[in-house]
């Protein structure tokens, strides 16, 4: 459903996604759209926005984030496919008692143990393969359900214990999801995004003895695959909840990333089957102590919210080229979302994240 909701702070309506990324001409369609895009096509890019051989190979980053919660349980999982290194990660926080229930994180290699093709949406795989230690996210060919995943043995969680996940998210009846194309400053070139937020959930997680539920929950969903910079940095936030009459809610803000051309713009809501564009993002947060409250607020004033943590994940490396602080704290947003000029109080679940990396 597209109605006046979905324009951005430039007043422009958020067009359907095009059928390739890239026009005849080998240039890529820079822009936000509404929709899923079949796949990414980098190597079709000519002239400047094209890379070749090595650097292509090097700059070339992608990545699955997947999240789901409930009242109970938040859990979040991403596998990372950065050209010459590769990682995975999951972890889960128990919203009832407000402590760390699953975290675990580990390295391993391109194209053997990680992997993340190149369609976003319908046709989706992005996996890690370890010794004990499986982690997945896919969506079949034909369009069904996305399949969220993870099987991790007792020594693969430790200390917390075996770990099953097994959940679905639908995508029938839901707002489109949210694609963006945008130019990247040298030595990259390209970015391509596909967030989805609120998505209907169900399904089971089981770590160790504790078992969640997770029909009626919601889901969200961050692929991302681009020729970056050798140093990339963001704020990013994403939310789940539902508004007092009952509808999906689902809120993906960046800032510094995907923000630098004007036709390009990832900010935006997800409300019962509407995708409604935002304003530009704006974090106010202490960067040395990330567990600390953040506030975040749009340019078009849409949404004001505080963010208080509950834990904070960190994924600090420095391995030869690589030097990474990834730090994303999951917990709890209040404040107030507009949707049709009506301000809704809202408290809501989800992360904040500052990510600064060496690549």
């Amino acid at each position: 459903m597209i109605s006046e909701g979905t324009r951005g702070d430039e007043g422009e309506a958020i067009g359907k996604v095009p059928n390739a990324m890239v026009d005849r001409r080998g240039q890529a369609r820079i822009g936000t759209y509404r929709g899923e895009l079949v796949a990414v096509q980098l190597e079709r890019l000519r002239g400047e926005e094209a890379l070749g051989g090595l650097q292509a190979r090097l700059r070339r980053k992608r990545w699955q984030y997947s999240a789901l919660c409930t009242d109970e349980v938040f859990v979040a999982q991403a596998v990372v496919h950065a050209g010459f290194a590769g990682n995975a990660f999951m972890y889960a926080i128990d919203l009832r008692e407000e402590r760390l229930v699953l975290r675990a994180s580990t390295l391993g290699l391109p194209g053997v143990q990680v992997a993340v093709n190149n369609q976003p949406g319908a046709g989706l795989e992005a996996s890690f393969r370890g010794p004990g230690q499986k982690i997945w996210t896919r969506r079949p060919p034909q369009g069904a359900p996305y399949e969220v995943g993870a099987n991790l043995s007792r020594w693969g969680a430790l200390p917390y214990g075996a770990v099953d996940l097994r959940a679905h998210l639908s995508v029938v009846q839901a707002a489109p999801a949210l694609t963006v194309i945008a130019p990247v400053a040298a030595p990259g070139r390209l970015n391509v995004t596909q967030k989805w937020m609120g998505l209907p959930a169900r399904g089971r997680l089981q770590i160790a003895s504790r078992s969640y539920e997770l029909a009626g929950g919601l889901g969200a969903l961050d692929y991302t695959q681009g020729f970056l910079g050798r140093r990339t940095a963001w704020r990013w936030a994403m939310a789940l909840g539902r508004l007092d009459d009952g509808r999906r809610l689902g809120l993906n803000l960046v800032e510094g990333f995907n923000d630098d051309h004007p036709t390009a713009n990832e900010n935006a809501l997800w409300v019962g089957d509407r995708l409604i564009g935002l304003g530009r993002a704006r974090f106010t947060y202490q960067k040395d102590r990330p567990g600390e409250p953040w506030q975040v607020r749009t340019t078009c004033g849409r949404v004001e919210l505080s963010f208080r943590s509950i834990y904070v994940h960190r994924e600090v490396r420095n391995i030869g080229p690589v030097r990474s602080s990834f730090l994303q704290p999951a917990g709890r947003f209040e404040g107030t979302i507009k949707v049709d000029n009506i301000a809704y109080p809202v408290r809501l679940v989800g992360v904040t994240e500052d990510q600064d990396i060496w690549w």
